[in-house]
């Protein structure tokens, strides 16, 4: 019996991407049912773990959940800003992604094998526990130990995704707990001061305006942060103070050939030391070189579509 595997990349590019190098050939697509944009790839791959598959290799657009307050804690006059802090939140699929989750529901009913193709980060993980979730809710044989894995990858070159393809691994719990604790810390502290800054502050700044339009103060747990570190270098800009500083600069030119020796001091502010020096280098006449290092520098360009080499 043929092993059925269920390959999901976090968007549609890695996914085609990905099809192509495992099929070996440039294979066609069939668009799901109420998404032209996520497709499914069907071909036969060797892994090593499970031998001859079959592999349908479809996608997902980012999360493909989202999280919510319960219906009873929508309305801002309903209750207590304060109680959005332990207020039960539901996970729901938006509308919009329904379709991709149908799709996943659909090939992971008769699938042996989940390998998740999300990117290797953080929400990449927590994008791979939504995946998981969805395919096993439909068959919870995936739940069992080894029958969802993820593959580690940087770029999308053909060697290395074949690499990646036969080295799965166990997905990294951990990070996406961090993705998940991060996401409803925001959901709860962003509503609740958000619902509080309106309800007590908007009608003030609302006659201070002399304006009729609603007013929603809004607070972001980052960005408060970094409002902080625009205002304070807006401060320091404008405050700054301009100081005369002195410095030493000494080049030397032969064979039009020009080298410029740095001051390891940098400058001073102190005119006068600075004169001083100036005045002995000016006296001494000569100088001396007491080392000199040279290393060869080679700098190569980046391989294409390598992600990881790109940023260094």
């Amino acid at each position: 019996m043929v092993t059925k595997v269920l390959c999901v990349a976090e968007k549609p590019s890695i996914a085609r991407a990905v099809a192509g190098h495992l099929a070996g050939e440039n294979v066609q697509g069939r668009n799901i049912q109420g998404n032209n944009f996520t497709k499914n790839f069907e071909f036969d791959f060797n892994f090593p773990t499970w031998g001859p598959c079959n592999v349908v290799m479809t996608s997902v657009a980012g999360h493909l959940t989202s999280q919510d307050f319960a219906p009873e804690y929508k309305k801002w006059q309903g209750c207590d800003p304060a109680a959005l802090f332990e207020a039960p939140i539901v996970n729901f699929v938006d509308e919009d992604r329904k379709p991709i989750a149908a799709n996943i529901e659909r090939q992971a009913r008769y699938c042996q094998i989940l390998y998740i193709w999300t990117d290797c980060d953080r929400e990449g993980e927590h994008i791979g526990t939504e995946i998981r979730k969805t395919a096993s809710d439909i068959n919870p044989r995936l739940r069992q130990p080894g029958k969802t894995v993820r593959a580690r990858f940087s770029n999308i070159e053909r060697a290395h995704i074949l690499n990646a393809a036969r080295h799965p691994i166990p997905l990294d719990e951990a990070q996406a707990d961090a993705v998940s604790a991060r996401m409803e810390l925001d959901l709860r502290i962003g509503s609740s001061y958000t619902r509080s800054l309106t309800l007590n502050v908007g009608n003030i700044i609302k006659q201070r305006m002399q304006s009729d339009d609603k007013q929603i103060l809004s607070y972001g747990s980052c960005q408060f942060p970094t409002l902080g570190f625009v205002v304070e270098r807006y401060f320091r800009v404008r405050n700054f103070i301009p100081e005369t500083f002195w410095g030493i600069k000494v080049t030397h030119k032969k064979d039009d050939i020009d080298v410029s020796f740095r001051w390891a001091r940098g400058h001073l502010f102190d005119r006068m030391v600075a004169v001083i020096l100036f005045e002995r280098c000016l006296t001494a006449k000569t100088a001396r070189v007491t080392k000199m290092q040279t290393k060869p520098t080679s700098k190569w360009k980046p391989l294409p579509l390598t992600t990881v080499e790109l940023q260094k």
